[in-house]
């Protein structure tokens, strides 16, 4: 039978136990029976399960159930689904050790923050309160730590198998079930230029034009409440054109696809139907795949310490480049002949439209400290030194990316949970497991 050098050295542990009690034993011609206080129920590969282990997690289960008022399922059948469980933890758990997978003591603690601001308590509180209902806070901190690494085992394992397509992407999105799950809301307002029938060529051009005109003069700010009133024949022209906040499933198939389309605060063309002429507008929109970020359009020039290059030489050339700038030499023509970053270089050192996060933090600092159309002071970096020069800020509607992330976690979560299995009952068998439960 294999038996493994920890089994061995248990067995080991056990004898001297055994031979010690035994000596009590003889010593004072007592024949009381001994109980071993813990045994072995499987050994998994390299490593062993314990009955303690076994039974620990058993009382949580049974707790569980209780307070949950659940049925409780026949302990023999229980403890099965228990032992399995815990043996499916252990070939994770050696896994993770040859992989040299370690949580460290800061993420385990941005975790345990997590856990604690979701149930409304500080992190100190929180330990207060476990240890008050009886829980280690070093044995839940363990746990904890545990279940980050099997996690990370499992998407190491379990990721790399799943493979979503643009077009399942797309087909989800467009989906009634997609529509639901990922539904934005829109605030539209609308005016509404009545065409009747049997007018001429050149009456229904002459609405054109008007309906033109109000766009333009929407355009240059005028209001659009105002305008409603005066000009729409909508039902809601009186309350500012306001449609109400509706879904685009909501919205008139001929609106839905225009609005989906706009951005807020826009005004689309006119839209044409058997009514009329429709101008709308995107006055808000919300939901959770709604998202708006501030971003920056900036350009830079990199210098880089080298082999041939000291830091002091960068800054001095960083330095010398700055002062041509501010006497008025061309960014672009300075950072092609001098920007050491690959990939800005040959476009005069522009990086195109940035989101919060995407740049090195010394940088970023640096990038929103400074106006729009000024030069920033050398700066340096991880990369090296820097100029930066930002060019333009927006506030940018990103919600069609974000609601294609959304779509991409929801389309992930369903795959991996399906992978997740199949890969849990592959390592199972692959394992060498030996189950020495008997009750």
């Amino acid at each position: 039978m294999y038996i493994s050098k920890t089994l061995e050295l248990l067995f080991s542990s056990w004898k001297s136990t055994f031979f010690f009690f035994l000596s009590i034993s003889i010593s004072t011609n007592a024949f009381t029976k001994i109980e071993l206080i813990d045994r072995v129920v499987a050994v998994v590969d390299s490593g062993v399960i314990m009955e303690s282990q076994l039974n620990a997690r058993v009382e949580e289960i049974l707790i569980r159930l209780k307070s949950d008022q659940a049925e409780l399922p026949p302990l023999n059948l229980l403890e099965e689904q228990v032992l399995d469980r815990l043996i499916i933890e252990e070939i994770q758990l050696q896994i993770a050790d040859r992989a040299g997978i370690k949580i460290s003591d800061s993420e385990l603690n941005q975790t345990l923050s997590r856990v604690s601001a979701q149930n409304n308590l500080s992190l100190d509180d929180f330990r207060i309160k476990l240890e008050e209902e009886g829980t280690s806070y070093k044995s839940f901190r363990d746990t904890i730590r545990k279940e980050l690494i099997i996690q990370r085992v499992q998407r190491g394992k379990v990721g790399a198998k799943i493979d979503i397509s643009e077009q399942e992407l797309e087909n989800f999105i467009n989906s009634e079930e997609g529509k639901t799950q990922l539904a934005e809301q829109y605030n539209v307002q609308h005016i509404l230029l009545s065409v009747k029938s049997g007018l001429t060529e050149g009456e229904v051009k002459e609405i054109e034009n008007d309906a033109n005109s109000l766009i333009e003069r929407l355009n240059n700010g005028e209001s659009f409440e105002k305008l409603a009133a005066s000009y729409s024949s909508g039902q809601n022209a009186l309350e500012g054109g306001f449609l109400g906040w509706r879904t685009s499933a909501e919205l008139p198939s001929l609106f839905a696809q225009v609005v989906t389309e706009l951005k807020v605060g826009e005004v689309a063309d006119p839209v044409r139907s058997g009514a009329g002429l429709h101008i709308l507008k995107l006055t808000e929109k919300r939901g959770n795949t709604v998202k708006f970020l501030d971003q920056t359009l900036a350009r830079h020039i990199l210098v880089q310490p080298s082999e041939i290059r000291t830091e002091n030489q960068a800054e001095e050339l960083i330095n010398d480049i700055y002062t041509r700038l501010k006497e008025g030499e061309d960014f672009k023509q300075l950072a092609r002949q001098y920007s050491e970053d690959p990939g800005s270089k040959m476009d005069g050192g522009e990086l195109g439209w940035s989101n919060p996060g995407d740049y090195d933090p010394a940088f970023e600092t640096t990038l929103n400290a400074t106006e729009i159309g000024q030069l920033s002071q050398p700066v340096k970096s991880s990369f090296g030194w820097h100029i930066i020069e930002v060019m333009d800020r927006r506030n940018e509607d990103v919600s069609q990316e974000e609601q294609k992330n959304r779509a991409y976690q929801i389309i992930f979560k369903r795959k991996f949970e399906q992978e997740l299995q199949s890969t849990l009952i592959e390592l199972r068998a692959e394992a060498y497991v030996d189950i020495k439960l008997t009750s």
